[in-house]
């Protein structure tokens, strides 16, 4: 058993995304916290409620990490009542989780999405050499029938019009 390692610089193109992607609920949530509250508060407070409105949201996995620690979201008491910019920050905080859970959503569709569950392959791999298969091309969808040329574990080859092609 090993293990491969493929390093990849972090300024690649198709790292960014990775990196940044998770990132994007926290800014959503500084802005929409920066847009209500204004100047009212430092930006320092800002970030704050919107790591606490990204911490009172579930996450990919679906734990809530202030549930975690403890164990049950704080809650104001009752003997004196929230004064104004109190209830102002809540509400602010509370259109940000708001908006954090719907990226969320977002976020756990398109992995959905991207998951790759395709058909059951094994047919594919029982067929004998010299058989007739169809392929499927992007631009052109399913094609054929061809020839199965050889099988190479996820690898098939298939003699196409212009040779031989390696299919996975």
């Amino acid at each position: 058993m090993s293990i491969e390692v493929d390093e990849v610089p972090v300024e690649a193109h198709n790292s960014i995304g990775k990196v940044e992607r998770y990132h994007g609920p926290l800014r959503r949530a500084y802005n929409i916290i920066k847009d209500e509250l204004g100047d009212a508060i430092t930006d320092d407070q800002k970030l704050q409620m919107a790591v606490k409105a990204v911490n009172d949201s579930a996450g990919p996995d679906g734990l809530v990490p202030t549930l975690l620690v403890f164990g049950a979201y704080p809650r104001l008491t009752d003997d004196s009542p929230p004064a104004f910019t109190v209830v102002q920050r809540a509400e602010a905080i509370r259109k940000a989780t708001s908006e954090a859970r719907k990226l969320l959503a977002k976020r756990q569709v398109n992995d959905a999405l991207r998951t790759r569950n395709g058909p059951d392959t094994l047919p594919t791999h029982q067929l004998p050499l010299q058989s007739d298969v169809r392929v499927w091309r992007e631009k052109g969808g399913w094609q054929g029938p061809h020839r199965l040329l050889a099988t190479d574990g996820e690898t098939c080859t298939v003699e196409m019009p212009y040779g031989p092609t390696k299919f996975r």
